[in-house]
Parts: C-alpha cells; sequence; structure tokens
C-alpha cells in the first residue's frame, strides 16, 4: 500500500490541528501557567494527559508484538498498573498536596535538604533522555517503512530516519515552546482519541480480513484459546528469576512500575499537582490506570489478529503491527493510523520536554531575569526537546544489537533509577535513618544505579526484579556510608 496524496493531506491536517491547539491553549498565559497552568484544568483531561503521556509509540506499535510472540501474560503488567496506583494514591500523593508543591524533588529537598533533590531531579532526567530516546526512535520505523515503499530517495536508510526523527521533533518542540503546561495537556487529550480511534480502526479492519480469508469471529476465539493465545495466568512455567510472567510476576512489575512512574517521577505526578484537589488528583490517577487496562486489551488483541492474519510469517514482533499498517491500510486511513503513531510519540514527548524544563528551573535553581521569565522558559524547553533529539539516535545505532523487545527495553531503562529514587522516597517517608545521621544520599543513589545496571546486565532478571533490586542496591550503598561516617564521627 502506497502513501498517497490524500494520506498525507490527513497527517497534515492533524499537524495544523495540533499546532493550533497548542497555541491557542497557550495564549494570555503568563510565566507562572507555564509549568502547572494555574492548577485549574479540569481532572479528566488530566487524566487524559497521564494516559497519553505514557502510552508512547512503543505502546501504540510494540505491544501488538508481545501477543503476536505469545499471548495475554503482559496484562498482569496492566493489573499490577491499577494496584500501583492505588498505592501512590493513598500513600504518597497526599505527601505532595500538603506543602503546595510544584515539583515533587521539593519534597525531598525539604526532608533531605538541597543538594538530595538535585540528585533525584539528576536521576528523573537520566531516565527520561534515555527512556524517551527509545520511544522517539520507535516511532520512525513505520513511518520509514512507508517512505521507503513509497518514494523512491537518493538517500540512505539512516539519514532517513534521522530526518523523521528531526521532523517529530521540531513541530513537538514549537506548540511546547509556546504553550507551556497547558498546551501539553490540551494536545494530549486531542492525541490520546487519535490514537485509540487507529487501534479500533485496526482491530475491526482486521476481523474483517480474517473473515475474508473464511476466519469468523467464533472460529478465531476457538483457536486463540486453543492455541494458549489467550492465556494471562502462567503459573509456575518457567524460570522465577528469570521469567517476566512467572506466576504474579508481571503483576508485581507492574505494581513496582507504576509506583516508581506516577510516585517519584516528575513527568506523571507533574500532572496530578496540577489538579485543582487532592480528590481530583486521585481519581485521575486511579481512572488512569483502569484505561490504561482497557488500552492494552485493545492492543495486545491487534496482536493477537496479526498471528492469524501473517499466518507464522518470518517477522520480528516489533515490526509486524508497523507491517501491517503499511502494507494493508487502505488511503486516506493510512494517513489517520499514521497521525496515530505521531500522536502517540509526541504526546510522550511534549510531557517529557515540559517536566525536564521545569525540573530545570525549579529543582536546579537557575536564575533568571523576572521580565524575561517567559522567554527563558521558551528557550529551556527548545534546549531539553534537542536533547531529547539527539538521545533518540543512540537506539538507531544500537538498533541492529539490541535483542530485547522494545517495549520491555524502555520499561528497564526507566526501571535502572526509578528503584534507588524510590529508595529515598520511602527512606523520607517511614524514617527508616534518623535525618542528622543521613550521609550523602547522591553517592547512594549513583552507586545504586550503578550496580542496579551490573546486575541486570550480567544476570539479566525479570523486569519484576529490577526495581527491587535498584532499591536494595541505594540500601546497601547507604548503609556502607552509614556505617564508615559513624566510624570516623
Amino acid at each position: 500500500m502506497n502513501f498517497n496524496f490524500w494520506d498525507f493531506f490527513v497527517v497534515c491536517v492533524y499537524f495544523s490541528f495540533v499546532l493550533f491547539l497548542g497555541f491557542q491553549a497557550g495564549k494570555n498565559q503568563t510565566s507562572q501557567d507555564f509549568f502547572l497552568a494555574n492548577k485549574n484544568l479540569p481532572w479528566y483531561l488530566i487524566l487524559f494527559s497521564i494516559v497519553a503521556t505514557e502510552t508512547s509509540s512503543l505502546t501504540f506499535l510494540n505491544v501488538p508484538g508481545l501477543s503476536y510472540k505469545s499471548n495475554l501474560a503482559f496484562l498482569q503488567v496492566a493489573l499490577g498498573y491499577i494496584l500501583g496506583r492505588i498505592f501512590v494514591a493513598y500513600v504518597l500523593l497526599p505527601m505532595y498536596f500538603r506543602l503546595g508543591y510544584v515539583s515533587v524533588y521539593q519534597w525531598v529537598g525539604e526532608t533531605f535538604g538541597e543538594k538530595a533533590q538535585r540528585y533525584a531531579s539528576y536521576s528523573f532526567v537520566l531516565t527520561r533522555v534515555l527512556g524517551d530516546g527509545v520511544r522517539l526512535y520507535a516511532t520512525s520505523i513505520p513511518i520509514a517503512i512507508l517512505i521507503q515503499n513509497s518514494l523512491q530517495l537518493n538517500i540512505s536508510e539512516t539519514q532517513l530516519y534521522i530526518l523523521l526523527l528531526f521532523f517529530i521533533s521540531f513541530f513537538t518542540i514549537l506548540y511546547t515552546m509556546y504553550g507551556g503546561f497547558k498546551a501539553v495537556v490540551w494536545t494530549d487529550s486531542f492525541q490520546f482519541f487519535i490514537y485509540i480511534l487507529g487501534g479500533i480502526f485496526s482491530l475491526v479492519y482486521l476481523l474483517h480480513l480474517l473473515n475474508q480469508q473464511g476466519f469468523s469471529f467464533f472460529d478465531l476465539l476457538v483457536e486463540a484459546s486453543s492455541s494458549g493465545k489467550l492465556d494471562i495466568y502462567l503459573g509456575f512455567q518457567g524460570n522465577f528469576f528469570k521469567d517476566p510472567y512467572f506466576f504474579i510476576n508481571g503483576i508485581l512489575a507492574g505494581m513496582f512500575i507504576s509506583i516508581g512512574s506516577h510516585g517519584v517521577d516528575q513527568m506523571f505526578v507533574q500532572r496530578l499537582l496540577a489538579c485543582k484537589t487532592e480528590t481530583e488528583s486521585k481519581l485521575a490517577l486511579i481512572s488512569s490506570g483502569l484505561l490504561v487496562f482497557l488500552q492494552f486489551t485493545l492492543f495486545l488483541s491487534i496482536g493477537i489478529l496479526l498471528f492469524f492474519f501473517f499466518k507464522k510469517a518470518e517477522i520480528h514482533p516489533d515490526k509486524v503491527f508497523s507491517t501491517f499498517i503499511s502494507e494493508q491500510i487502505p488511503s486516506p486511513i493510512l494517513g489517520l493510523l499514521i497521525a496515530a503513531i505521531l500522536a502517540s510519540s509526541m504526546s510522550t514527548l511534549s510531557s517529557s520536554i515540559n517536566s525536564l524544563s521545569l525540573t530545570f528551573v525549579v529543582d536546579w535553581k537557575f536564575k533568571y531575569f523576572d521580565k524575561k521569565k517567559k522567554v527563558f522558559n521558551s528557550r529551556i524547553t527548545f534546549f531539553w526537546g534537542m536533547v531529547l533529539f539527539f538521545s533518540s539516535l543512540l537506539p538507531l545505532f544500537l538498533s541492529k544489537n539490541l535483542s530485547d523487545s522494545l517495549v520491555e527495553l524502555g520499561l528497564k531503562i526507566s526501571s535502572f533509577t526509578l528503584g534507588p529514587i524510590m529508595g529515598i522516597f520511602f527512606l523520607g517517608r517511614w524514617k527508616l535513618f534518623p535525618k542528622f545521621h543521613l550521609p550523602s544520599l547522591g553517592s547512594a543513589l549513583l552507586f545504586g544505579i550503578i550496580l542496579n545496571m551490573i546486575i541486570t546486565y550480567y544476570f539479566q532478571p525479570s523486569l519484576t526484579f529490577v526495581i527491587p533490586l535498584g532499591i536494595l542496591s541505594f540500601y546497601f550503598f547507604l548503609g556502607l556510608l552509614f556505617l564508615m561516617h559513624k566510624k570516623h564521627s
């Protein structure tokens, strides 16, 4: 299937509307509105923004690949997401609302001092820069396939990917620079409905194509069930330490990831802090978990249908949905699917840019002149947008050596730093060490992250254990430093 004029027209309409919405949302805002929109956005917009932000192009494009090569076991992770958000809503969220923080790391500063605040924000920056680079790269895969199939361009594949990544980054930076957080939330909400519409169409169209091949809906259910494609609970199959879905490993992994991402990661907590009240924040947070579960069910169902459609063809799972889109979707719906891919990527990218800019201003305490706050915020936004663009080039050049699914790789990168950061928050929440006896949290945080990466690299544990290992690594070094400090005092 070739990408034609009408597909191009649909994509142009999408870009035009996103830019219009972003600029309209940012109209007449003050510099104080740039990061939290003055806390006057309705909770349901925050809900859509949360889901759109965590639904990157990895979710849209690569989650179908998980069920294509296996089954519905990834829903364990989605269930864990719900349980983790309930924990955040009732254990961590009240701490942040009590003192009206703008950044979640301000709580760390109040509890352990400004240096600890900066160290925690440094870890957040590392997570976002590396993880979102993978997500942005994943977006370029199907679009590059389409362009290669439709146009005869006298450029290399690598050059094509770089141009696409720059183009996506440029448009996202543009409306994020002007509209700030309010533009991010409004465009996120619009983009949420675009990619969900694209996913629903793909599911229905696949059912139609399979029906033409002689598969009724009932036949597909029977085949999927008999082949194990509908299995969610895998019992005690595999290796406890290495298999991500052994017993309830997937649920535990989802819980840890959700507690880390929505409890101590500035990009998500920023949305929760932008709600008018703590009650609305809890409502948006827990509802987002339920919506993500339904969303994963949709994308995994697409993967199962792709398994029957391609009849075990040798297609890499990470590229199976991209291949289907490029070869089977008719015009101008193809343009809508491309817009959906872009929407899933740009919503995450814009949120990350805005949150990185906030932590730069609030947590790193860079000074600027009051009359030029908005100009300064825009420049910082541009800077972080370009950093994320360059980070997306790293997985491009390493892609041939990546053995993990891109989805699982993105989650692992986040998990490396989330564990030690969660250790800091638990430390303060339950006062595990007396404040006046605490040694350098920064050193323990750094060595905890490094040790966690080394253990993960050499022992290849399942995703379930990466965050707990990070917490334990952090406490291990903290204990060593505590003993050294006590010995020399």
